[in-house]
């Protein structure tokens, strides 16, 4: 829409929507923003604008090889629908409005059937009946008479993992393990010598929320993997007795009381002499027997960072663990199988480099490893420059590299054990965008590679269990998603759902344009989004704003359409939301991010200053001479976490290039950040390798305008990293801005203050 005047016009319309569905903020806090603008800029919040598109993000679950189910979110009601693959047909699980008028009778809640506050967590093997959480409870609809009860378990109950049969939970209280029975309702406690430092089956306290749950009551996650025939589990004991303590002061109480209350918990920082621990045991719940994993204890590393299981699994048989292990530094990986009985241990493959060794490029995804029905080990490693896919005899002797080429797997998905072939996704291998995920299959052998979703755009998919069919969600930005069911070989067997943004493009809503441009070693290519206002005029000339973020274990640019809730959508939708107060907004992933050659990843590699902004200048003044409107004299600059890290660094290496900037949470010295991320990023710490990245040494540089975010309440990435970074300032009598949000944790960045802050302050300032 070019028509300034209907945009307007559209845009007031708009407010009062935008009123209706976000918390009201008063006009008055802003300053020197037209109303409309404001409504606009707040329609596009990220956990706003979801919400207005429809049919999009399809995540299938599957509950035999010929069936799944998922949730369809539309205008005017959430739909939950079953597929079967053999009869291609779609039937509703239920009927949503029914359901939620149940639901509203038996919880004393409203419920919206548009707006569903329902997660749905399990279905009944034989459909008739199926779980759900919402406000804080479990329920259990039967169908079809839709009789909802409130299943009333024990508040660490909620939390647990359940059996493959359903039949147990799993869960954590205080610092042991426990089993719930949900027949008998009875609950009974697996191990008994846990401490307040030594504990069973969740994550250290250097990787998990510590504050936040104590403060606010919330049940751990127990860290555990069900054995398949749910009568034993594989979890740890995790000591982190020697680990040194840190503390939160929280001044601004939610308990009534004026006085501060302070909070301590473990935290494992680089270098320290020792971080956690996790000693692997086996529980088996029928006898109660509590089996030690011999060999040494797996120090913790990123992957536990995830909050997912994923180092070990079980086979079918229930008789065997695969084990992943990964020595500190993570430039070790080890591959084994490990007798739940005895607790022995088999060591099979070692790999190991000058830097990271990877086991999967996807973050918080399962390792690209997996053991085949005859023995044979698929195997995931970068050896040869690019993240590939390598067979393994039982032994753990080589047979073949399976995929090659400059192109990377992205995701190893399944194994057709009967016909010897591997689906997975890669990416860069095909024309075009290198980011794009596209589906394969290949037999063990390395032969026979095959293209099966060739379509333009990145292809989310989810493989049955059989492997004879796959939801195929693919889009682009510029391409809301589309998901069909296909057949193993590509052909397309059902529509399932095409994204409706019709709320969007009623509001003159168009795609961010897709840039690139060289490196700053002017050969390899880079890509990136590029923002425009809605009134936009290619004559005019406009601030530029970048959106930053390092990695290095993952990139800021959407290549999918952002119709979800993760973490590169609502990057995207901050891009927009700043566009619409007439920035031009770059979202673009420099040198040292992921998802590329090893060489590429490993640029920031000891160097985590770096931050890949080299590139982001070099890019910009390239943009500049195809896109003549961007202002290089006003060029702000904004991140969070890691990206408010690259945005100090940024505005005290380049201050002249970068005048202003918004950094949140950032952490600005690794040193007192987590051990696992600086160990693997930056290595080891060996006698003053960490300067080079402690944002406050280059504190006399300021020469801008820069506001400091944080959390006070930050128990990932401390604050006192952004209070160092501000007392350094201080010294050297520079001025800047600011912000403590009291009882925040590291989650501030989409709250309505953090955004209103971030917004006026460039409004300001740029």
């Amino acid at each position: 829409m070019t028509d300034r005047s209907l945009y307007c016009a559209v845009a007031i319309i708009c407010s009062f929507l935008v009123l209706c569905i976000i918390p009201a903020m008063a006009v008055d806090t802003f300053r020197n923003i037209p109303p409309s603008e404001i409504a606009m800029t707040e329609f596009y919040y990220p956990d706003n604008v979801v919400n207005h598109i429809y049919h999009g993000d399809i995540t299938p679950q599957w509950i035999r090889d010929d069936l799944f189910w998922y949730t369809d979110r539309g205008k005017r009601t959430t739909d939950y629908i079953l597929c079967n693959t053999t009869t291609r047909k779609k039937t509703l699980l239920c009927d949503t409005v029914r359901f939620a008028s149940s639901l509203s009778s038996a919880s004393g809640k409203p419920v919206d059937p548009a707006h569903m506050p329902v997660t749905v967590t399990a279905i009944a093997s034989d459909l008739n009946s199926f779980t759900s959480t919402a406000f804080g409870s479990t329920w259990t609809c039967s169908l079809p008479d839709y009789r909802i009860t409130e299943d009333i378990l024990p508040g660490p109950v909620n939390a647990g993992i359940r059996s493959p049969d359903l039949h147990y939970i799993a869960y954590v209280e205080e610092n042991d393990l426990f089993l719930y029975d949900t027949e008998k309702g009875l609950s009974s406690r697996l191990t008994t010598d846990g401490t307040d430092d030594y504990f069973y089956a969740r994550r250290s306290e250097t990787v998990s929320y510590p504050v936040t749950e104590e403060r606010l009551g919330e049940y751990p996650v127990p860290y555990l993997v069900w054995s398949p025939d749910s009568a034993k589990i594989r979890t740890f004991r995790v000591d982190q007795r020697k680990v040194n303590e840190t503390w939160l002061v929280q001044d601004v109480p939610e308990n009534n009381t004026i006085k501060p209350v302070l909070y301590s918990y473990r935290f494992a920082c680089p270098g320290d002499a020792s971080i956690p621990l996790y000693e692997p045991v086996v529980i088996n719940i029928l006898t109660g027997t509590v089996t030690k994993i011999r060999g040494d204890p797996q120090p913790e590393v990123s992957l536990m960072d995830t909050g997912e299981y994923i180092l070990q699994w079980w086979d079918e048989s229930s008789e065997t663990i695969w084990s992943l292990g990964i020595e500190r530094g993570e430039k070790t990986i080890t591959f084994g199988r490990e007798d739940p009985e005895t607790g022995s241990v088999t060591r099979i493959l070692t790999e190991t480099g000058p830097t990271y060794r990877e086991t999967n490029l996807a973050y918080a995804a399962r390792p690209n490893i997996a053991v085949t029905g005859s023995g044979d080990i698929i195997w995931f490693s970068e050896r040869d420059g690019w993240g590939h896919l390598y067979r393994y005899d039982a032994s753990g002797t080589l047979k073949n590299q399976i995929t090659k080429g400059e192109w990377v797997v992205r995701e190893l998905l399944g194994i057709d054990e009967n016909r010897q072939l591997i689906y997975f996704t890669a990416s860069g291998r095909e024309e075009g965008n290198p980011y794009y995920r596209y589906l394969y299959r290949i037999r063990t052998d390395g032969t026979g590679l095959q293209l099966i979703t060739p379509e333009y755009g990145d292809h989310e998919i989810s493989l049955s269990p059989d492997t004879k069919t796959f939801v195929d969600s693919v889009s682009r930005v510029d391409l809301p998603t589309i998901t069909r069911l296909c057949s193993a070989d590509g052909n397309r067997l059902m529509h399932l759902a095409t994204a409706d943004i019709s709320d969007l493009t009623a509001l003159g809503w168009e795609p961010p344009e897709p840039v690139s441009y060289k490196a700053r070693d002017k050969s390899t290519d880079l890509y990136g989004l590029l923002f425009t206002p809605p009134d936009f005029d290619p004559e005019g000339l406009y601030p530029v704003i970048d959106i930053v973020y390092p990695g290095p274990y993952t990139t800021i640019t959407c290549s999918s359409y952002p119709d979800d809730v993760s973490w590169n959508a609502k990057i995207f939708w901050t891009g927009q939301m700043l566009a619409e107060l007439g920035y031009v907004v770059l979202t673009t992933d420099g040198l040292g991010t992921a998802y590329r050659s090893k060489s590429f990843h490993d640029v920031s590699y000891g160097h985590l200053s770096d931050c890949g902004l080299p590139d982001h200048i070099t890019g910009l003044e390239q943009l500049k001479k195809t896109h003549p409107y961007l202002d290089l004299s006003r060029v702000g600059i904004y991140g969070k976490s890691a990206g408010g890290f690259m945005t100090a660094q940024a505005m005290l290496t380049y201050p002249l290039f970068f005048p202003v900037g918004v950094a949140a949470c950032g952490n600005h010295d690794s040193r007192l950040y987590a051990s696992f991320w600086g160990e693997k990023y930056e290595g080891m710490p060996d006698g003053k390798n960490y300067e080079e990245q402690v944002t406050k040494e280059k504190a006399a540089n300021l020469s801008g305008d820069l506001l400091l975010m944080t959390g006070d309440l930050d128990d990932n990435v401390h604050p006192a990293m952004t209070m160092q970074l501000a007392d350094a300032l201080i010294q050297e009598g520079k001025i800047f801005d600011l912000v403590i949000l009291t009882n925040e944790n590291h989650n501030v960045n989409y709250e309505p203050y953090y955004l209103r802050r971030m917004i006026q302050f460039f409004v300001d300032n740029l």
